[in-house]
């Protein structure tokens, strides 16, 4: 295969064999005897070796192809890559040649350099027309100074820093990259896009690192306002401890997302081990992204399988400024024209003749360990298209101010600079668009790609060995990014982690023991409610369910049962339903409850109320007549103000599952929960219901202790005291427990099904449990005096039903032969109108006769012990 940098190599030739005549300006010009060949020199300063031994890094021999294609490209006039080089030869006399220099990463040697460059003193050496250069900003930056004050332009492939459009300070430097302020841009996109919201950025402590930095930090405050950047410096020369402090500094921060900006390999691997062994890189769940300093460092090397930098580099990537991307045209025909170079060894040989040598040592550098790889020259990396494009640009620009000189006259570096800044390509990067105030590429021009290190399965080394390649996974163009495969991150898996740790919040819902133990409490209620309502109906001819009327002992069940269901809705929260069903669990609660109460207390109410009234009545010798629908009707009114009450709470004001935070950690996210049923004007309704209804139970209770002396067959007084006395004290000490724990959900769960269950319970034990036992002592006989026992309990009712049975017999036999005697009385006295001489006695008799009733039951409502009851009466 002919050679492609023919013409390059025979211009090298002749400057090696042809003096240097003069130099004009920035041009150098040399005498051939025919014709003067007039050359611009345009050197290559970038890091080829540390320490004397070469770094492993394609990039820099690469870009040297690079340089060298596009030097005989303006030279020939070859427009296959950019077509405003067609016969550019013909019409601009300058030839382009170039040299590498190693700045061994170091700004000393770097800036040793430049300063033998532009030295024109030195009339036996090329001075150049520009100098591309260098790789590092923190390199870039002294260089830069000293080219600038020397009037020659700098420009660079690849130095990033912001700081470096301060054209105060760098009047003549240029990039056909974009600077770190807009490789933030595409950065801050995808980690927005990942819903990414803390960002940590670890960097070198230098110009370069610091600048990148604060570029990410203020792009994030003007592109992606919800993502906070934390920022932690490292020097680059920072010993194990030093590593480890900064390294800490970052877990401190508890993010998962982390941005490196350091470099070289050895110092990258040294961090990414001290991050495994503290548990922010290879675990899973923490992603690290570089910028383009890591370069290679990644790829073309072995790892223990299981080790720290196995693990820690899994699924980490690199995001970069792209020279091109496969489809492109004009990047398609470079990497042709590259792979070719590679495959021609005449092409060859003049790149290694140029590379850089360290001549103040006796030992040459071994360049070839790089240059053999087989990766070398196949495919076009991140520098060899932004140098191509920089010497394109540079020879327009210098060719454009040479035709325009008129061919006699040259230009100074000055005038280059702005020429070149003012050139627009359509290059192997994309188009090529500067900006005329700072020189730097507009981002927007730019294409960046997202490379994902994943395991290379045809790596084809030893099981015990793993290597990574780099499989670009999306790219940023037009000011957007373009997925062409999902990312694969340290899990191995394409799910986007979270961008803070696991979260595992405490949302104190109800254990599943204590659903029970409430389920249980419910089932007891309704099955004791059920089971009792089925003896009343069952035992409704008896006299004692009769005289207690059935019906109330049935509303009575059913109000507790109402009352043991309101446990169901109180153990449903967030942790059993949805949104939807913790709200209408909340709002049932209130009614269940509300309802169950309202139809209890007003039927004990009702019944003590009746047997008062009854007693009274019965006092005054009094017939009353009250039928249920009479005594009803306060049960109706109480239930009435209390649907009413709950009817307005849940069209206005319903409860909602609400939940509240008890602690927070630093990122402001819920520790500790705990759910809660209220609303907006939840108090106000609960002290109306609460007013209505313990207002009715305190008036029921005073009811109660009026009739407690009346004798249970009578109505079960006593006893309806007693267990409204029961109830009202378990509520005393029952709520402000349940007031006290209402944080811990647990207790105040536990306290306030307990209430339900002993207010419940207590009023049909007592209620009912009563009934039952006389029941059963009725049939097993009495006492042979009219009085029935019952275990330990003696039974009144025969006794003062039989006393004032005999009381209004006496009465009555009383009072006739009263009348006898005021008729005879009445004739005797030859009273004329006989009836109304016995109305007018008998009136008089009839109200000594009450009064001596009245005082006679009274006497015995005081001491009804003493009330004697016939021994034959049943």
């Amino acid at each position: 295969m002919a050679s492609l940098l023919s013409a390059s190599k025979s211009l090298s030739e002749l400057i090696r064999t042809k003096p240097l005549s003069s130099s004009v300006g920035n041009i150098n010009v040399i005498e051939t005897g025919d014709n003067n060949v007039t050359i611009c020199y345009l050197p290559y300063l970038h890091p080829f070796t540390g320490d004397g031994t070469p770094i492993n890094n394609i990039g820099q021999y690469e870009g040297l192809a690079a340089i060298f294609l596009a030097m005989e490209h303006l030279n020939t006039g070859d427009g296959a890559i950019i077509p405003e080089l067609d016969g550019i030869h013909q019409r601009c006399p300058l030839r382009f040649t170039t040299k590498a220099f190693d700045t061994n990463l170091q700004e000393r040697v770097g800036v040793n350099h430049i300063i033998h460059l532009t030295d024109r003193s030195k009339t036996d050496q090329l001075l150049p027309c520009a100098i591309l250069g260098s790789a590092a900003s923190s390199i870039s930056m002294p260089t830069s100074i000293i080219s600038g004050l020397r009037g020659f332009p700098q420009i660079s492939p690849i130095s990033t820093s912001t700081t470096l459009d301060d054209k105060t300070q760098y009047k003549l430097f240029g990039r056909t990259i974009p600077n770190d302020d807009g490789t933030a841009i595409p950065l801050l996109k995808k980690l927005t896009s990942w819903g990414v919201h803390y960002l940590a950025v670890l960097h070198s402590d230098d110009a370069y690192g610091n600048a990148f930095a604060e570029g990410i930090r203020l792009g994030a405050q003007r592109e992606a306002p919800n993502l906070l950047v934390q920022t932690v410096e490292i020097s680059t020369g920072a010993d194990d401890e030093a590593i480890s402090k900064a390294v800490q500094q970052l877990k401190e921060l508890q993010y998962t997302y982390f941005f490196g900006i350091i470099f070289p390999e050895e110092f990258v691997d040294r961090v990414m081990t001290e991050a495994y062994n503290q548990g922010i890189a290879g675990t899973g769940q923490h992603t690290w992204l570089f910028s383009d300093s890591v370069g290679s460092t990644v790829t073309g090397r072995g790892f223990p399988v299981g080790s720290p930098l196995e693990k820690a580099y899994r699924g980490t990537g690199v995001l970069s400024a792209v020279g091109g991307i496969p489809g492109i045209e004009s990047f398609d025909k470079l990497t042709t024209f590259m792979q070719q170079i590679g495959e021609n060894e005449e092409d060859l040989s003049l790149i290694g003749a140029h590379l850089p040598q360290d001549y103040s040592s006796e030992i040459s550098v071994n360049h070839s360990i790089v240059t053999s790889q087989e990766a070398f020259l196949k495919a076009p990396g991140i520098v060899a298209p932004f140098l191509y494009d920089a010497v394109i640009a540079l020879g327009l620009a210098s060719c454009g101010l040479v035709e325009t000189s008129g061919n006699n006259e040259y230009f100074t570096g000055e005038e280059l600079f702005q020429a070149f800044i003012n050139t627009t390509i359509n290059g192997t990067s994309g188009l090529i668009v500067l900006d005329p105030n700072t020189g730097t590429r507009d981002p927007r021009s730019a294409f960046f790609s997202l490379i994902n290190f994943i395991v290379d399965e045809d790596a084809g080394l030893d099981q015990d060995l793993v290597q990574f390649k780099g499989a670009e996974t999306d790219l940023f163009k037009a000011g957007d990014w373009e997925s062409l495969v999902p990312y694969t991150f340290n899990s191995g898996s394409s799910d986007i982690p979270s961008d803070l740790p696991v979260l595992e919040t405490i949302p104190n819902y109800l254990s599943t023991g204590l659903i029970v133990v409430g389920s249980i409490l419910c089932a007891i209620i309704v099955a004791l409610a059920l089971s009792f309502s089925f003896w009343a109906n069952f035992y409704s001819n008896k006299k004692v369910v009769r005289s207690s009327q059935p019906i109330f002992l049935h509303i009575i069940s059913a109000g507790t049962i109402l009352m043991g269901l309101s446990i169901i809705p109180f153990t449903i929260d967030l942790g059993v339903t949805d949104q939807k069903g913790a709200d209408t669990a909340c709002m049932s609660f209130p009614w269940l409850l509300t309802i169950g109460f309202s139809l209890t207390f007003s039927a004990l109410f009702t019944k003590t109320y009746r047997i008062n009234q009854i007693m009274r009545s019965a006092a005054r010798f009094q017939r009353l007549k009250l039928t249920p629908a009479d005594v009803i009707k306060p049960m109706i009114a109480l239930l009435t103000i209390n649907v009413l009450v709950l009817t307005v709470w849940t069209v206005v004001d319903p409860r909602q599952r609400k939940t509240v935070v008890v602690s927070q950690d630093s990122f402001d996210r819920d520790l500790e929960t705990y759910g809660t049923c209220n609303s907006e004007y939840d108090f106000i309704f609960l002290a109306i219901l609460g007013t209505i209804n313990i207002g009715s139970l305190l008036y029921a209770v005073f009811q109660a202790y009026k009739a407690r002396d009346i004798s249970t067959e009578l109505q079960e007084s006593s006893y309806i005291f007693m267990a409204m006395a029961l109830i009202l004290l378990v509520s005393l000490i029952g709520i402000p427990v349940m007031i006290i724990a209402r944080e811990n959900i647990t207790a105040f769960y536990f306290v306030s099904v307990c209430l339900i269950f002993v207010v419940s319970a207590s009023v049909l034990l007592l209620i009912f449990i009563p009934k039952i036992l006389a029941i059963g002592g009725s049939s097993s006989g009495s006492d042979g005096r009219g009085v029935s026992r019952v275990g330990s309990m003696v039974w009144k009712k025969s006794a003062v039903q039989s006393e004032l049975e005999k009381e209004i017999l006496e009465l009555k036999r009383l009072l006739l032969m009263r009348e006898k005697t005021v008729c005879k009385d009445c004739a005797a006295r030859d009273v004329g109108d006989s009836k109304n001489c016995n109305e007018s006695s008998l009136e008089d008799f009839g109200a000594e006769i009450r009064q001596e009733s009245d005082e006679g039951y009274n006497g015995f409502l005081k001491n009804p012990s003493e009330a004697k009851s016939d021994p034959n009466e049943e």
